[in-house]
């Protein structure tokens, strides 16, 4: 977010997908005072994102004609943090001009993007890697002044392979965990910790 300009109070961000990456990137854009648009498939995670996240809008992305409606070049940037293959010209359509996408997710077959989406709007699409030791431990810091942590879902070893299911079926939140601690059980519906 502060290498690409997202991370000043005041802008309106989109956070596409609202997995681990996602709900941490929504954390972090309350702390710095910007405007928060979740983005997902799933209508479910509506009020998780709203009333536990602080999200402040929810879009549902498999109703494109909806999203547009409400919010075309609204946003100052679009993190994009979904690993399956999806469409990404109706979320560039959401940017304002000169508004940046960046790609965390790494979908199994490339995404593509059309001319026709960034040139007119000077828009763009970037991708991030993990930042350097000092970045980490900026953040970090910040995480410990802002009370930032990530939540998790609790699970057994040998759950592993049940949990790999889940993962398939979109039915993660927000990351799995594994200790191989007797004490850890996993329960469906999930019971969350923060860390």
């Amino acid at each position: 977010m502060m290498h690409h300009g997202l991370n000043q109070a005041g802008k309106h961000l989109g956070v596409v997908g609202l997995g681990g990456l996602g709900h941490g990137t929504v954390k972090f854009s309350n702390a710095f005072g910007m405007k928060v648009t979740v983005i997902s498939t799933s209508p479910s995670k509506r009020q998780e994102a709203i009333e536990h996240l602080g999200a402040d809008e929810f879009l549902v992305s498999s109703d494109p004609e909806k999203m547009m409606k409400a919010a075309t070049g609204t946003m100052d940037g679009l993190i994009d943090t979904v690993s399956a293959w999806h469409s990404i010209t109706p979320l560039l359509a959401l940017l304002k001009p000169m508004g940046q996408m960046v790609v965390l997710g790494v979908p199994n077959k490339p995404l593509e993007v059309p001319v026709y989406a960034i040139v007119p709007g000077g828009k763009g699409v970037v991708g991030n890697c993990v930042g350097s030791v000092g970045d980490c431990q900026n953040m970090l810091e910040f995480e410990g002044k802002y009370g930032i942590g990530a939540k998790v879902e609790l699970i057994k070893m040998d759950y592993i392979n049940t949990a790999l299911e889940w993962f398939e079926k979109n039915d993660v939140r927000y990351r799995f965990v594994s200790l191989t601690s007797p004490a850890v059980v996993s329960a469906r519906p999930p019971s969350f910790s923060e860390f």
